[in-house]
């Protein structure tokens, strides 16, 4: 079934924030298909025995299970053993991309992990949220993506739709409820731009 998008603002995260499932029943009922949630439940027991069990040096096991399930993996990125995917199908890793110790992607809608980007230990990525204006709390997703050389500190949090640009900064414990622009270093929560990142000549 396809998404349906919400109306909301030109541009930035809001306008690319969708109902999941416009036929969703009501606030108690999925709004997953039956074959999506066989499809998670098989990764989540997969995950649990051949993946979370993995010493850090096995990664190309865990690509290879992650590839299984439907991730697109383009070069070697990294990801490590304690990271949480919640759907291996709604996510694009790109080469040297590194989810940390203790992250997750909670990826209701698509994340996409760009070339050499970090999301550092216990970052969370959110892909989803419910419409609170709304009796029936229908699920809403956001597709997200993390843009080449951009790092996520550790306990950071991105939310539905967010882009975070090329070589951005959310420092530690930072919240980005909107688009990180490129290059720029923000902190706090909601994130607020703090400087320029100025990259060293190597």
């Amino acid at each position: 079934m396809s998404d349906t998008a919400v109306p909301a603002s030109k541009g930035g995260a809001s306008s690319r924030i969708r109902i999941k499932n416009p036929s969703q029943a009501g606030r108690y009922a999925s709004p997953w298909s039956t074959r999506e949630k066989i499809g998670m439940l098989l990764w989540l027991i997969v995950a649990a025995l051949f993946f979370h069990t993995t010493p850090k040096p096995l990664n190309a096991w865990r690509l290879f299970l992650l590839r299984l399930f439907g991730c697109k993996i383009s070069g070697r990125p990294f990801v490590h053993g304690t990271c949480i995917i919640k759907i291996p199908w709604q996510l694009t890793l790109e080469d040297r991309a590194a989810l940390g110790p203790k992250s997750e992607v909670y990826n209701l809608g698509h994340v996409t992990l760009k070339r050499a980007c970090v999301v550092s230990q216990y970052a969370y990525i959110c892909g989803g949220t419910h419409d609170l204006n709304d009796p029936g709390l229908p699920l809403q997703v956001g597709d997200i993506v993390i843009g080449e050389e951009a790092v996520l500190g550790a306990k950071t949090m991105v939310l539905p739709g967010v882009q975070v640009g090329t070589g951005a900064v959310l420092g530690a414990g930072a919240g980005a409820a909107k688009d990180l622009e490129p290059w720029m270093i923000y902190v706090g929560n909601p994130a607020k731009a703090l400087k320029k990142r100025e990259m060293r000549a190597v």
